[in-house]
C-alpha cells in the first residue's frame, strides 16, 4: 500500500476544522484538490474515512479509529523533522572531546565559555584522558573529537595542528630561582622537582628535558598538573610544565621561570577519525577549538 503523506494530512486537516474550505485555505491547496487526496486515500485504503452529507462532514466508524492513530504519527513525524532541523542549525546536540588534562584546564573552558554563549543547547562532555586512551576511544567511534601531543602515523585519524607548548619551571614567588630570566634542568632537578608520572603525555615530553639533569625521576610525581601546582604552591618543590599548565601570571603565589638547555616543547593537536562524518555541532566546535589554539599562541608570544 503506498500512502502519501499529503493525503494524510489532507484527511487530519479537515476533521480538525470541520470543514474542506477551511482545510484547504489552511493548507493553500484548492479545495477540489484537498477533495481528491482525501478521496485518493480512502481508494487506497479501501475503506470509506468520511462520511459526506450536503450539509454535514463527519467521521464514519473506520475514519473515527483510524484518526488518533494517523495524528500520533504525524505528530512523531513533525518532532523529528523539528529534531533534525535543529541538529543542523545547531540549536540542540552533542559533542565528546576526550584530551589530556593540561587541555582540559587552560583551552576548553575558553572555548566552551564561547561555545556556550552560542549553541547554549549543545551538550559538551570532556573526558580527561592519557594519549593512548585518547587515540583508542577516536579508533572505537566513543569520542567525536581528541586532543593530544604526538599524534603518529595512523591511517583511520586526521591530524590538525593545534599549538605548539612550551616547558617552564613553575615555583614559588619567593623562590630563589626567580632571581634568573631563565633556568636549566639541572638547576631545577637540584630544586627538588616534582613532576608528571611516567604515562602521562606531559612526562612523555619532559623526558628529553630530564635526561639533561642526569637524573631518572623526580622524587615526588603526579598524574595531573593541577597536583603538581597545589605542590609547588605547598613548597614541596619547583615542577616542569607546558604553558596550557602554568598558573596565571597574576597567581598571588606561584611564578615561571622558562626551563633551557635544553628547550622543550610539545606539539599539541586536533584529532578526529576519517570516514566519520563530524555532526554540525561537531564541527562547529572543532573550528571553535583551532580559534582558542589560536588566541592561546597569541598570549603565549606576547608573554614570552
Amino acid at each position: 500500500m503506498n500512502l502519501d503523506l499529503k493525503h494524510l494530512r489532507a484527511f487530519v486537516s479537515v476533521v480538525q476544522l470541520g470543514s474542506f474550505s477551511r482545510a484547504a485555505r489552511q493548507l493553500g491547496v484548492s479545495q477540489s484538490a484537498l477533495s481528491q487526496s482525501v478521496r485518493q486515500l480512502e481508494d487506497a485504503l479501501e475503506v470509506r474515512l468520511l462520511d459526506r452529507t450536503t450539509r454535514s462532514l463527519q467521521l464514519s466508524q473506520v475514519g473515527t479509529e483510524f484518526l488518533p492513530g494517523i495524528q500520533r504519527l504525524l505528530a512523531d513525524l513533525d518532532n523529528q523533522l523539528q529534531d533534525l532541523r535543529d541538529l543542523r542549525e545547531h540549536r540542540r546536540g552533542h559533542v565528546t572531546v576526550a584530551c589530556v588534562p593540561s587541555v582540559a584546564m587552560r583551552l576548553m573552558p575558553t572555548v566552551l565559555a564561547t561555545f556556550q554563549r552560542d549553541y547554549p543547547l549543545v551538550g559538551v562532555t570532556l573526558k580527561e584522558e592519557p594519549r593512548h586512551q585518547i587515540i583508542a576511544d577516536l579508533k572505537r567511534g566513543d569520542v567525536d573529537l581528541g586532543i593530544a601531543n604526538v599524534p603518529g602515523e595512523d591511517a583511520d585519524l586526521d591530524s590538525a595542528h593545534l599549538l605548539t607548548d612550551t616547558f617552564a619551571l613553575v615555583m614559588r614567588r619567593d623562590h630563589p630561582l626567580t632571581s634568573q630570566e631563565t633556568v636549566t634542568w639541572r638547576e631545577g632537578a637540584a630544586a627538588a622537582m616534582v613532576a608528571m608520572a611516567p604515562g602521562t603525555g606531559i612526562r612523555l615530553e619532559m623526558e628529553r628535558g630530564m635526561a639533561a639533569t642526569g637524573r631518572r625521576g623526580a622524587l615526588h610525581e603526579a598524574e595531573h598538573p593541577a597536583t603538581l601546582l597545589a605542590l609547588v604552591e605547598a613548597g614541596v618543590g619547583v615542577a616542569p610544565l607546558p604553558s596550557l599548565a602554568w598558573p596565571p601570571t597574576d597567581h598571588a603565589v606561584l611564578t615561571i621561570r622558562k626551563l633551557v638547555a635544553p628547550v622543550v616543547e610539545r606539539e599539541l593537536y586536533l584529532i578526529k577519525r576519517i570516514g566519520r562524518d563530524l555532526s554540525p555541532a561537531a564541527r562547529v566546535l572543532h573550528r571553535g577549538i583551532l580559534s582558542g589554539a589560536q588566541a592561546i599562541r597569541d598570549r603565549t608570544a606576547a608573554g614570552w
